[in-house]
């Protein structure tokens, strides 16, 4: 668990900032007045004794992790009460976010992947499947479910950013992903059409087969 410094009483569990360490989620707990400080605090101008920045520690190791607020009208939040029998009596879990998680920007041609486990190996394939439907989201053309591997293969270092890989990584048990799609992607994907990368009639197969193969000539690589 994080705690929240600015304010007390209020402990995190998982954060997820953009690139810029703006807050684009948060999950915390406490009592109901607590929670309706932070927002309040959120809400106001610097001038009004409001928060534009919070901390997070990390009470086991000590680290302390700063938190932009940025642009405070476009966050929301949804909030549920604990049972009362819980251990630490009458608690609030509230969930802030940006809607952008929720729903893609489809205008902008920005969606974001969350997951509710650290990205490992092990969750990659779930990883993909959930990228790729934003990708289909998104997308000013049809996408065919067959072509997954070889669009993200291709497009990944450009519309792929791994908050894991950023100055601002998830904090908790959580992984996020931001997908953009530039302007050129309707012409990116019918340029990979006409190179036979991919296409109606399983040329993806064919082109991994193709660069698997190469991927095994290359000395000193591993199959």
């Amino acid at each position: 668990m994080f705690k929240f410094m600015e304010l007390s009483d209020l402990y995190a569990d998982a954060c997820i900032r953009d690139e810029s360490n703006n807050l684009m989620f948060l999950s915390i707990y406490g009592r109901d007045t607590a929670i309706h400080q932070m927002m309040a605090a959120f809400q106001l101008g610097w001038s009004e004794g409001g928060l534009h920045a919070f901390r997070l520690l990390d009470e086991q190791s000590g680290q302390v992790h700063p938190v932009s607020i940025g642009q405070s009208d476009r966050l929301t939040k949804f909030t549920g009460r604990l049972p009362r029998e819980n251990l630490f009596g009458n608690l609030v879990h509230a969930w802030v976010y940006d809607p952008v998680l929720l729903q893609p920007d489809k205008a902008s041609r920005i969606a974001w992947v969350l997951m509710d486990e650290p990205f490992s190996e092990a969750s990659r394939d779930r990883l993909q499947r959930l990228v790729w439907e934003a990708y289909k989201a998104l997308s000013p053309l049809p996408l065919l479910d067959s072509w997954r591997e070889v669009v993200l293969r291709a497009t990944e270092s450009i519309c792929l950013t791994f908050m894991e890989a950023t100055s601002f990584p998830p904090l908790g048990g959580v992984s996020a992903v931001r997908i953009a799609l530039p302007d050129s992607f309707a012409d990116d994907l019918s340029s990979m059409v006409k190179s036979g990368m991919v296409g109606i009639e399983g040329e993806e197969a064919r082109w991994i087969e193709s660069a698997r193969h190469e991927h095994r000539r290359r000395p000193g690589m591993t199959a």
